[in-house]
């Protein structure tokens, strides 16, 4: 008997394990992909966003490689690049020209992202000879087509672009997403009331968004397709046809905070992907937090903007702003000149630093504001911590997250212009009250911070599961949307529809009138009839 219950709890033993090792048939027999990272030095913001994306497959249990190309001469203290663009445009504005961001400032800005760019290495043939028939999945951010025309010419079959900004009207274009000018603004050039415009608004964002599909997208390709062709050959796929066929689109945005607008099952929301893992405050930093009365707020204007270039005007308007908060301590990051220190010297409750750990100081419980550029990681940071943003856009996208952020009733948000001014003083101490002391800001914050963090399926298991479904079926372009080349113009704006339908109506309303017509007629002859039989009567 007890031989026969041994051998039976061993046959449940097995059944156990049995039963363990089937339970999640993709942890054992998972593929270990080899998978290169396509990552351009744009800031700090996109190489965390795209180092993240890399880190989360290695611990997946993938073979990541890193392509890194650098095109921002400030990130000279980023990691070293695997290799390295030299001839880039270096587009960094004067920090008082910011925050108005015309639309003619377009051609300027794209000049780092187009074709002319990237011949630098689509005719290094020790590049193709390195990389060829290697790796099975590359994930590259969308800036610039060129480097998926290269990823397809070394035989990369599953390619899946990245996004570290919103999404914008030329990268979703080729998968036929529309954009509706009624109420998508503009990344570049956005309305002031989001998504929902008044007239003038709309006209204006609805001339911008032609511009973008009638010249950008036409300008853009003008010089990436030369390029392509010179390279590659005449046999080579169009551009178009190599982006359409993108198996999917990582951006890093999360559903709940972004203004709406269309999109498709290619485009998979990764925002928070980026760790947010927070470290102990260096003792100097911690004991100006710990001892602040009410609070401390964090100012930075990202690594792109010169902080050098701001006015001593306008310097002096944010140092006079901060001393009507003397219970508040302000930890400015930014690097000043021996005259500029001994200003920022005789305002006790500012402390200038050349680097924070903007994390960790955004983490701490005694943390009340943030006064930011409004970068989109820096926007997710806050979100994330709960902490409301004192907005001060600059350039690019900056001014549709800042916007964004006050949709959403996170921010106030002020135009770095109108800080030039004599009331710059009076704006800013206004902006800072409200963020302060209005409660609201904060149970914005901190509601939308419980439905980023709580969002179903985080960042890293759709990240993963994604690029192993992509690499199993690099064909997805079931997930595309038709687009107007693939239905004609006329079926794709349902000009054809309308028109039949007008001619209906039209025919309608002709039988309608000429039946009224034919109705009155008979009716007057019927009335003037009786009228004669009266009058002979």
């Amino acid at each position: 008997m007890p031989k026969l219950l041994t051998n039976f709890c061993a046959l449940i033993l097995i059944c156990q394990f049995t039963l363990l090792a089937s339970a999640n048939p993709l942890e054992v027999a998972k593929k270990r992909l080899k998978i290169l990272v396509y990552s351009p030095t744009i800031g700090w913001s996109h190489m965390q966003f795209m180092g993240s994306i890399a880190d989360t497959l290695v611990g997946a249990g993938h073979d990541v490689h890193i392509f890194r190309v650098s095109m921002n001469k400030r990130a000279e203290a980023l990691p070293k690049e695997v290799f390295n663009v030299t001839n880039f445009h270096n587009f960094v504005p004067n920090f008082v020209q910011m925050g108005k961001f015309d639309i003619n400032q377009m051609d300027n800005f794209k000049e780092p992202f187009d074709g002319k760019s990237f011949n630098t290495f689509l005719f290094q043939t020790n590049i193709i000879e390195q990389f060829a028939e290697q790796f099975d999945v590359v994930l590259a951010e969308l800036y610039n087509q060129c480097p998926m025309a290269l990823f397809h010419r070394i035989g990369v079959k599953t390619k899946i672009g990245t996004l570290a900004l919103p999404l914008y009207q030329t990268v979703v274009r080729p998968f036929g997403i529309p954009t509706l000018s009624s109420y998508v603004t503009s990344l570049f050039t956005p309305m002031n009331g989001g998504h929902k415009m008044n007239f003038v608004e709309r006209f204006v964002n609805f001339v911008n968004d032609l511009y973008d599909w009638l010249y950008l997208n036409n300008v853009m390709a003008s010089y990436e397709e030369p390029v392509i062709v010179e390279a590659f050959g005449k046999n080579f796929p169009p551009l178009n046809q190599i982006m359409r066929n993108v198996s999917l689109l990582f951006t890093n945005s999360n559903q709940f905070f972004e203004m709406p607008r269309p999109i498709s099952n290619k485009i998979i929301n990764i925002g928070g992907i980026v760790e947010m893992k927070v470290k102990e405050l260096e003792p100097g930093i911690k004991a100006i937090v710990d001892n602040s009365l009410d609070g401390t707020v964090i100012v930075s204007f990202g690594t792109f903007a010169d902080i050098n270039s701001m006015k001593r005007e306008m310097k002096m308007a944010f140092l006079e702003a901060f001393a009507h908060f003397p219970n508040y301590e302000f930890i400015w990051k930014v690097e000043l000149s021996d005259e500029d220190a001994k200003v920022f010297a005789k305002y006790k409750n500012v402390r200038p630093v050349k680097w924070m750990d903007q994390k960790s100081l955004l983490m701490h419980s005694k943390m009340r504001a943030f006064v930011s550029h409004c970068g989109f990681n820096s926007v997710n940071e806050a979100v994330q911590f709960g902490v409301p943003i004192l907005a001060i856009p600059l350039l690019a996208d900056q001014l549709y997250n800042a916007i964004m952020a006050r949709v959403k009733g996170i921010a106030v948000q002020l135009e770095i212009g109108q800080l030039n001014g004599e009331r710059a003083e009076q704006l800013l101490v206004d902006g800072l009250d409200k963020v302060l002391n209005d409660a609201s800001y904060r149970q914005n914050v901190k509601l939308l911070k419980q439905k980023f963090v709580s969002t179903p399926f985080g960042a890293k298991e759709k990240l993963i599961r994604w690029v192993e479904f992509a690499a199993e079926f690099p064909d997805l372009n079931e997930l595309n949307l038709p687009w107007e080349e693939e239905l004609g113009t006329l079926a794709y704006y349902s000009v054809d529809t309308i028109l039949s339908i007008a001619a209906i109506l039209a025919i309608f309303a002709w039988i309608l009138f000429k039946l009224a017509k034919f109705l009155a007629t008979k009716y007057l002859v019927s009335v003037e009839k009786g009228g004669q039989k009266m009058k002979i009567n």
